[in-house]
């Protein structure tokens, strides 16, 4: 009995679920792909999106900034890559980002590339956790 109280108070005082933002951008700022990564406890859990190309704004929530409806489709990471599909109003594919991981001591990086159905496929870096 007092095992099963611990480990409820143990499991009810953990660790608070973080949200952040990473942003993921073309060289010149053309394109952009912004993602709220939820901590999934070791799995990507994408929460919102912000896709921008030219004057054109997507948003998975009013509450994330003015836009086209958006949905998050396929969301998955590894050690090495990061691969994020959005969706259209329509469940159409809308853009993907492909990215690549690397760490050396502090130094964190990804990179990649965001392709925008209609629209073209950029290079981007991204900021972020």
């Amino acid at each position: 009995m007092i095992r099963a109280l611990v480990a409820a108070a143990l499991f009810v005082s953990g660790p608070a679920l973080a949200t952040e933002w990473v942003h993921c951008a073309s060289p010149a700022g053309e394109a952009s792909l912004d993602y709220l990564s939820g901590d999934g406890l070791g799995v990507l859990s994408v929460v919102g999106l912000n896709i921008s190309v030219g004057e054109q704004v997507w948003a998975s929530d009013v509450a994330y900034g003015p836009g086209d409806p958006v949905s998050v489709g396929q969301q998955f990471e590894d050690a090495e890559t990061v691969r994020i599909d959005a969706m259209d109003g329509d469940f159409a594919k809308l853009a993907e980002l492909r990215l690549f991981k690397a760490a050396e001591g502090d130094s964190f990086v990804h990179g990649g590339t965001l392709r925008i159905a209609g629209h073209g496929a950029w290079p981007v870096t991204c900021e972020g956790p």
